[in-house]
């Protein structure tokens, strides 16, 4: 009989980026796959020719009544199904899933610490998600990390222990889809958003894509955008506000756009075509698993500036594949756009070695082909 696993996570969102794409490596590889987390319709209809689809509402953020009734959806789920390995990711629904998991005697249950939220936080909220991430790798068989620096942080925090934890070869989840991120692609794809966003011809683009909220270091990203006072740049901004951790200065936003060269575009599933257009991408993020969105911009042939924390200063090389600053830092990120935006030779010297970094460490069938090596060994299978 084929093993019989389970992948949860809060939003479909997380689930099509992060998770998905190793799903559909386990089910070539014979595995039977069951996804849970909160579905929509069409969600169910894309995935369930695949997988086996199980819709548990749940909200981001706390919510009283999901701390009743979630847990006791999951306990019926794994009562129900002879699970042979269980992993789950995102704070809400791993907080969920965790104790059902282990109540149900399932054997291995591995946390996806992508991320720590409390790191963001201070006072009593801090204490609170710190407790939270303890909890999780303590009812866990396994945690895999994101990165080796946050693992060197969880393990000096006491989250922890080291022989718990893994990190995936060089750091993230999934990787990047060399065939969706296709720089060959790149010029038909800037001409398309030139035509849209007719403001960005002939402009040096500075860009960011992501949620909008404070912790991406939206707030000093549009500060030092704003300090540098040159015509020539633009800022193109693509992603949601984020209702739950949206703090930005009003004022700030609206000063923004009055300039005319701050375009915020919001959401949009083609991300490789907007990346084209951009060739700078910020992501003054305050803290971060790994980032998806730098390797992608990687591809794309952006250069890079991010910030010194754990995870996005792992994914690329410092002064080679691109820029770190200070995290909270406006004055400094705005010196290092400055730089970049003036100086082509290194905005391209930086593009084109990372483009080569991730072609080899964080292309999609390396990333995929180690973490399945990684499950089996969780599951005693190597």
């Amino acid at each position: 009989m084929n093993k019989r696993i389970c992948a949860i996570s809060t939003v479909e969102g997380t689930m099509n980026s992060f998770i998905v794409p190793a799903m559909e490596y386990f089910i070539e590889k014979g595995f039977d796959v069951t996804l849970v987390c909160n579905m929509s319709e069409s969600f169910i209809q894309q995935h369930s020719g695949k997988f086996h689809c199980v819709s548990i509402p749940m909200k981001r953020g706390i919510s009283l009544s999901d701390l009743i009734r979630v847990p006791r959806a999951f306990r019926k789920l794994f009562k129900n199904n002879k699970f042979d390995y269980v992993q789950y990711a995102t704070t809400n629904a791993s907080f969920y899933a965790a104790l059902p998991a282990k109540l149900a005697g399932i054997k291995t249950r591995v946390y996806c610490q992508w991320g720590l939220l409390y790191v963001g936080y201070s006072g009593l909220k801090r204490r609170l998600f710190k407790w939270v991430e303890k909890y999780l790798c303590r009812l866990s068989t396994h945690v895999t990390v994101a990165s080796k620096q946050n693992l060197e942080f969880a393990v000096k925090e006491g989250l922890m222990p080291r022989n718990k934890a893994s990190v995936i070869g060089d750091g993230g989840t999934v990787g990047v889809d060399l065939s969706v991120f296709d720089i060959k692609k790149s010029e038909e794809f800037r001409n398309l958003v030139l035509i849209e966003h007719p403001e960005l011809r002939g402009r040096t683009v500075f860009g960011f894509v992501g949620r909008i909220e404070t912790d991406k270091g939206i707030t000093e990203l549009l500060e030092a955008f704003l300090s540098l006072s040159c015509n020539d740049y633009a800022l193109l901004l693509i992603g949601a506000f984020d209702e739950l951790r949206s703090n930005i200065p009003s004022e700030l936003i609206a000063k923004s756009k009055e300039t005319r060269r701050v375009i915020f575009h919001g959401f949009t599933r083609e991300v490789p075509k907007y990346l084209s257009a951009i060739d700078i991408l910020v992501h003054p993020t305050y803290r971060e698993g790994f980032s998806m969105v730098i390797q992608q911009a990687m591809a794309m042939g952006c250069a890079i500036i991010t910030t010194n924390v754990p995870g996005p200063s792992e994914v690329i090389e410092e002064g080679k594949s691109g820029l770190l600053v200070r995290d909270h830092s406006s004055e400094d990120l705005a010196v290092a756009m400055a730089r970049l935006g003036s100086d082509v030779g290194l905005r391209e010297s930086l593009a084109a070695s990372g483009l080569e970094r991730v072609s080899k460490l964080f292309n999609r069938q390396r990333m995929l082909e180690l973490t399945y090596e990684d499950r089996l060994r969780m599951m005693g299978e190597n």
